[in-house]
């Protein structure tokens, strides 16, 4: 009787299989139940004595079963015993990686919105922006034995980039993480993975910094800050080593803006100003109008969580100004939302957030009745926002009106920040107006 486990190693010497081939034939496994492919190398640690998470443990040993002939176990190849400790991850320390270890360290078998990381803040959220500011970093070099990436297959990449961010806007975010994220890792794989000419890699690594902010976006609006964080940064360091190239350029833009953007949102104004100050001072000539109003939409923000009135309508006026210099044909797809309606809704959050609730209502009040009916999400966010607003000016039958025009379009919307403000806000309805009939008639869903 044995008693002593055979080792991984042992296993594909009997089978003849490289770590590769058992990878590949584990793939094909996950491929039949709707799973995620593993990463063509993720078996190298378990040759070393690491394991894999459950799941993917569970995949290995029923290709070994189905191959060998007979049962194999975790005990029969030493998985049952206590973990080592694992090695650090360069997404524990993003400032410090390189781009192609972050890459790489994004490629695990377990989605980043389950993944675990701290907070970060200070100087080390900012970092990788500020990285930025210096040039003659090394850049990311293509594989050299990886297969060519053809101009078709980067174009499919590039609207498949594109469909992820209009699914998000019409959709929110929840329900789409995990497709969002397979996407945003295998772009990851195809670009660390494979051989590209220049003119390729140009737009794979503009078109991952898009995503990156996409995907980001995503799990900053479902409650995963530490997560959105990783993927911000690594969108960030691979812009550093990135080719010298307006699209690159104007991707990081916008993925600044949106760091910066959750910053704000967590409460740390210095990095989110720190951001901003990159984003226009990081190769000033690649911004257009359209990049500079976005680059003021986030001052906006950050303005009013500070309270700072008289900052938030300079940065109010430089907005609309940009925005009105703007040759649209000239301008990255991605910008094409903004318009002055969407200023307005911005300007009227940072005046509620800064506890101006009379002056935000106006801004808020004319959003929710223009807004295009392709961006649910905005406006059940908004119109939440004037609900709460109104609650505060005291204006209860206005802010029935407005959050039954948000619960309208909760079964449209997946994002956990917006039914959160939406909680907040019938929250505070039920406890100070309890007795009105129009907040009574709401709350039980009695409303047609």
């Amino acid at each position: 009787m044995r008693t002593e486990p055979i080792p991984l190693r042992q296993h594909l010497g009997l089978l003849g299989w490289s770590c590769e081939q058992l990878i590949a034939r584990v793939n094909q496994h996950r491929n039949r139940r709707g799973s995620l492919p593993l990463h063509r190398k993720s078996a190298y640690p378990w040759m070393r004595g690491e394991r894999p998470s459950v799941e993917v443990a569970g995949d290995v040993l029923a290709v070994l079963a189905q191959h060998t002939g007979r049962p194999v176990t975790a005990s029969d190849l030493g998985w049952n015993r206590p973990r080592q400790r694992r090695r650090p991850r360069a997404l524990d320390t993003p400032y410090e990686a390189t781009a192609t270890e972050l890459l790489r360290d994004t490629q695990g078998d377990t989605p980043m919105h389950r993944r675990s990381f701290l907070l970060l803040s200070g100087a080390v959220a900012t970092a990788p922006a500020l990285d930025l500011l210096m040039h003659g970093a090394p850049a990311l070099a293509a594989a050299q034995d990886g297969d060519l990436v053809s101009a078709q297959l980067t174009a499919t990449v590039e609207q498949a980039v594109r469909q992820a961010r209009e699914l998000d806007d019409s959709e929110g975010s929840a329900s789409i993480l995990l497709w969002a994220g397979g996407l945003w890792q295998n772009l990851g794989k195809l670009i660390t993975e494979s051989r590209y000419r220049d003119a390729e890699g140009v737009r794979l690594h503009t078109a991952y910094i898009e995503m990156s902010e996409t995907y980001g976006w995503m799990l900053f609006d479902a409650g995963h800050h530490p997560q959105a964080q990783r993927v911000y940064q690594t969108g960030l360091r691979l812009a550093r080593e990135a080719a010298d190239a307006s699209g690159v350029h104007h991707a990081t833009v916008n993925l600044l803006a949106s760091t910066a953007y959750q910053e704000s949102w967590l409460g740390q104004y210095q990095e989110a100003a720190t951001l901003l100050d990159v984003a226009t001072s990081s190769r000033p000539q690649a911004l257009t109008p359209r990049l500079r109003a976005v680059v003021e939409m986030r001052r906006i923000a950050l303005a009013g969580q500070m309270g700072d009135t008289t900052a938030l309508h300079r940065a109010d006026d430089r907005t609309r100004a940009h925005l009105a210099a703007a040759r649209d044909s000239e301008e990255p797809w991605w910008t094409l939302w903004l318009s002055s309606s969407a200023i307005d809704a911005q300007t009227g959050r940072a005046l509620l957030a800064a506890h101006h609730p009379d002056q935000a209502e106006p801004y808020l009040a004319g959003r929710t009745t223009e807004d295009d009916a392709s961006y649910p999400r905005d406006r059940m966010l908004f119109a939440s926002e004037l609900a709460d607003a109104r609650v505060q000016t005291g204006d209860v039958n206005g802010a029935v009106e407005a959050a039954r025009q948000a619960l309208a379009l909760a079964e449209q919307v997946g994002s956990r920040r917006v039914h959160d403000h939406l909680a907040r806000v019938t929250t505070a309805l039920r406890q100070q107006h309890d007795t009105h009939p129009g907040v009574r008639t709401l709350l039980t869903g009695q409303y047609s």
